[in-house]
């Protein structure tokens, strides 16, 4: 989705539906047609340069690379099941103007 659209979609969504939580982070996997969906509750960590999201209890960890978009997915799956570990690699877009969406939900309107 290009950063016109996103902007215009913001303009016309209902002020009482924008926040935090309603506009995802989407990563598309390489050589695969599967997508996910990252939203602002998820992230446990921010810097300069990455991002990372937690999942399913810490069981899934997925790192962004700010600069260059790349996503590394890395699942758990244990407890009950023979260890293994799963690692899917893929490319976020327009993760820097997602970030700045989250952040609007920090500033604080005058109501006045």
């Amino acid at each position: 989705m290009s950063s016109l659209l996103l902007n215009l979609l913001l303009l016309v969504t209902p002020s009482h539906s924008t926040g935090p939580d309603t506009l995802p982070l989407s990563c598309d996997l390489h050589d695969s047609n599967d997508r996910f969906l990252f939203y602002r509750s998820q992230m446990v960590y921010r810097s300069e340069q990455f991002i990372i999201f937690q999942n399913f209890k810490g069981r899934v960890v997925s790192q962004v690379d700010m600069k260059t978009g790349e996503l590394i997915r890395t699942t758990y799956i244990g407890d009950g099941y023979t260890p293994q570990y799963q690692i899917l690699l893929g490319q976020c877009s327009e993760a820097q103007h997602i970030l700045d969406f989250w952040a609007l939900d920090d500033i604080t309107f005058d109501s006045h």
